[in-house]
């Protein structure tokens, strides 16, 4: 049996760069960048006043000019004057592109205007281009300005925007099926018999696919006869990703593993030495489709899907950082398993750290309901003190993976 690492190693060499597509700026929201930007010209493309009031020769103040004849005024897009003489100024506005040869602002509050049409500077002391952004301060013309691939966030639509990418280079997302399974289990709207479950893990699934924007084909729910399963499965692996839910354990009826071989599904692995999430199975089809068979526990479920799915879409997208952070974890906590475990930790507001609170096993529905990320309890490591050091891995799938601009 694999341990997590080795599962992990073994899913990051199924990983092949998705293929690209350009989208509406409007819709890029949360997608993935895939290529770096560069300026189309310089930002700021002018001169541009920072504040209301005067534009003013730095070499007139030096020479002991304090009053200055207001030539014109220059209102934010307008095509700016040529020149200004000794002693002239511009009345300008902010965002107004300053005319060279003015290099200062003098804002509003420190003048007076009088009725001979001058500005008056009541200030002592002034520094050549206060209250200027200069030409190019930003960025040069063809310099990089956004680095890929990064998360299209709202500030970066924003600055896509300015940059004029009304058409976002963002990575084709792939195509996902879904298939839940178990006789037990029902759909969320039937009122479920005493011995029956309500069929929570496709939801589930569905809000962790929409969160990575995954375009979701198909999803259906099937029995465990095998049969309806085989067709079902098949029908999934028309999608680029294939996720499956329940029947991979060894019970009598866990019948996924024999239907995906018979499906021509190669299986890269099968049962992994984590706990919770132990009967997971991932496989390929020779085309490069990838399987994800996962644990029907909502725990578990849950976990492997965080631990393997994502990281396999991570590579995917060409990230390459490490997913897990160090944090402290301020309750102690014990394990009797030599497996990897990992358990759902929380943080609280004012309070360093996370913490952490036992729950009765990975069917339990609310285990995850309000925590913050995933604990890793190595499988060497019996025992976590209080205030011990342990790797954490966020809810959210962007977390730390933005670089700078």
């Amino acid at each position: 049996m694999l341990t997590y690492l080795e599962a992990r190693d073994k899913i990051r060499s199924m990983v092949k760069q998705l293929p690209t597509e350009r989208i509406p700026l409007a819709q890029a929201l949360n997608r993935i960048l895939a290529y770096p930007i560069f300026a189309d010209r310089d930002y700021p493309p002018f001169n541009r006043a920072a504040m209301d009031g005067v534009a003013i020769r730095m070499e007139d103040w030096n020479n002991g000019i304090r009053e200055f004849r207001i030539r014109t005024t220059i209102f934010a897009g307008m095509e700016t004057p040529t020149t200004i003489a000794t002693g002239e100024c511009y009345k300008i506005m902010t965002g107004a592109a300053c005319p060279i040869p003015a290099d200062t602002i003098i804002r509003k509050e420190d003048l007076t205007f009088t009725p001979n049409g001058t500005a008056l500077i009541r200030r002592e002391s002034i520094s050549r281009g206060q209250h200027l952004a200069q030409r190019g301060e930003d960025l040069k013309k063809n310099e990089l300005a956004v680095t890929a691939p990064r998360v299209c966030d709202i500030s970066l639509i924003g600055t896509l925007a300015a940059l004029g990418i009304h058409q976002a280079p963002v990575y084709k997302m792939p195509t996902v099926g879904i298939v839940t399974t178990g006789n037990e289990v029902v759909d969320i709207q039937q009122q479920p018999e005493h011995f029956q479950i309500r069929n929570s893990n496709q939801h589930l699934l569905r809000a962790l696919c929409e969160q990575w924007q995954l375009p979701i084909r198909s999803c259906q729910h099937v029995s465990d006869e095998p049969k309806a399963l085989s067709a079902a499965l098949k029908q999934a692996t028309q999608q680029q990703l294939i996720l499956i839910n329940g029947g991979v354990s060894a019970g009598d009826a866990d019948h996924v593993p024999q239907i995906l071989r018979e499906l021509g599904v190669e299986i890269l692995f099968h049962k992994v030495s984590i706990k919770p999430g132990k009967p997971l199975l991932v496989g390929f089809l020779p085309e490069g489709k990838i399987i994800f068979a996962l644990p029907g526990n909502p725990l578990s479920c849950f976990m492997t899907f965080k631990l393997f799915v994502e990281d396999y879409l991570h590579g995917c997208l060409g990230f390459t950082n490490e997913r897990f952070q160090t944090s402290t974890l301020t309750i102690p906590r014990f394990k009797k398993s030599s497996l990897d475990e990992f358990f759902p930790v929380f943080r609280h507001a004012g309070e360093y750290g996370y913490t952490w609170k036992p729950h009765h096993g990975s069917g339990v529905i609310t285990a995850t309901v309000g925590c913050d990320g995933i604990g890793w309890h190595v499988h060497n490591k019996h025992v976590i003190a209080e205030n011990d050091s342990i790797p954490v891995l966020s809810l959210h799938p962007f977390f730390n993976i933005i670089k700078p601009y």
